[in-house]
């Protein structure tokens, strides 16, 4: 069993009891990713109101895309205990620039962030552009993390990480999330063996504390070959192992740095 930083189940339609207690079986803990996409605050809060309600001790809750975040609503917002929450998806919005976008933190950004921060939420930067991650460093001195990405130093892709950027995570004790998103791993056809890769980058460069898996399961289908549900992670494991990885720095990439985050 793995922990999970990003599982995109509250993004599939209809998700209820079955679905959550289904996940909560699947990992050791898992975060369960609430997305923007089109809905309107209405549903998203009815979502979260359903998790809080079906949710066991492994879950929690984080959010993906609060550009919908505002004076108003915010304090709604954090009332729903998410563990961490991103500012927008692919494109600019109302508080940031997204990674296919220009942009940077806007005014009513800034203010989200510090007030999410303010209440012990990790600022998620996955799908940010490099301007704007930088503003946020500006604005959080802490709790900065990426559930679900990949590493430029092994492929390169708007949605990756650079090693400057993972440098400013470590140092803010955040927590790096290695995704199963294909076009992320590799420029074609990727295989386990590529989430070993960025992976290993990551650790060989920063060390094993700092790296996690963040799946994006349920969020989309463009997964490595044999890598489609929580089973196929033991292929991976196999890897680590074969790669001269110790027990205790396999379970420290596959469990215990999210649980430590996680508890903390």
């Amino acid at each position: 069993m793995i922990a999970d930083f990003h599982n995109d189940l509250l993004t599939t339609p209809q998700a209820g009891k079955e679905d959550i207690d289904k996940f909560s079986q699947s990992v050791k803990s898992g975060v369960c990713a609430l997305f923007r996409g089109v809905r309107e605050f209405s549903d998203l809060r009815r979502l979260a109101d359903t998790f809080r309600c079906c949710k066991t001790n492994n879950l929690y809750l984080g959010l993906e895309n609060v550009g919908y975040a505002n004076e108003e609503n915010i304090e709604e917002i954090c009332s729903w205990n998410p563990v961490y929450a991103s500012l927008t998806w692919n494109e600019e919005n109302e508080l940031a620039g997204g990674c296919m976008s220009s942009g940077r933190l806007t005014p009513r950004g800034k203010k989200i962030v510090r007030t999410l921060s303010s209440h012990g939420i990790s600022i998620d930067c996955a799908h940010i552009n490099a301007e704007s991650f930088c503003d946020i460093l500006d604005c959080v001195p802490a709790s900065i993390i990426d559930s679900h990405t990949c590493i430029n130093g092994v492929n390169k892709h708007p949605r990756n990480l650079s090693d400057w950027q993972m440098k400013e995570i470590i140092a803010r004790d955040g927590l790096i999330g290695i995704t199963f998103v294909g076009k992320f791993l590799a420029a074609r056809g990727a295989t386990v063996q590529d989430v070993f890769k960025h992976i290993d980058y990551g650790v060989q460069k920063f060390g094993v504390d700092y790296f996690c898996i963040g799946t994006d399961f349920n969020g989309t289908d463009d997964l490595p070959v044999g890598l489609y549900d929580y089973v196929g992670t033991e292929r991976l494991a196999d890897i680590f192992v074969k790669s001269g990885y110790s027990d205790s720095a396999i379970n420290k990439i596959f469990v215990q740095n999210l649980e430590k985050f996680l508890k903390n």
